[in-house]
């Protein structure tokens, strides 16, 4: 049997329309002075309040140290705010500042761009089918790592395609 064509494996194409997607977001999207790292990290931090720098690191998947120095020039520019955790003393939890909001407000809707972009030859049912699809692949694979933290997201039916999801 011959092998595969890597171009269409699930693992290659995944991440091949990530790159894209992530290229064409920053085509779009004028962030200034932010770098594509520090709207991914704003992104997770919107969608999962409360988050402590060693799950957000998980979820980037990126050392501890390299989000530290993210969190603080995220904090340094007043988006995000470290909060002590209540139970643990020593930790501290990640939360988006008001002055965050019209940013997020921002990079949503150039998501919503691109995702008009991936899905313009597909029709609704089919957009449905393939977010369902994938949303099924997520939880499979989750159930294999129980720990991290891209289990704990947010309800899919609440991420539906074109619908920001409001924490």
């Amino acid at each position: 049997m011959d092998s595969p064509n890597p171009h269409r494996t699930l693992g290659f194409l995944l991440s091949e329309c990530t790159s894209l997607i992530r290229r064409i977001f920053t085509d779009r999207h004028n962030p200034g002075s932010m770098t594509q790292a520090q709207w991914r990290a704003l992104a997770y931090i919107s969608r999962h309040q409360g988050i402590n720098q060693v799950g957000l690191s998980q979820l980037l998947e990126v050392q501890p140290i390299t989000v530290a120095r993210l969190v603080d020039k995220l904090a340094e520019l007043e988006l995000v705010e470290r909060r002590q955790d209540p139970t643990d003393r020593r930790a501290q939890k990640l939360y988006l500042t008001e002055k965050a909001m019209p940013s997020i407000d921002q990079m949503w809707e150039t998501s919503e761009e691109v995702y008009q972009i991936a899905f313009r030859s597909f029709t609704d049912e089919e957009a449905a089918q393939l977010m369902s699809a994938l949303v099924r692949i997520r939880a499979n694979l989750a159930q294999e790592t129980p720990r991290h933290p891209s289990t704990q997201a947010p309800d899919e039916d609440a991420l539906t395609l074109g619908q920001r999801h409001e924490s």
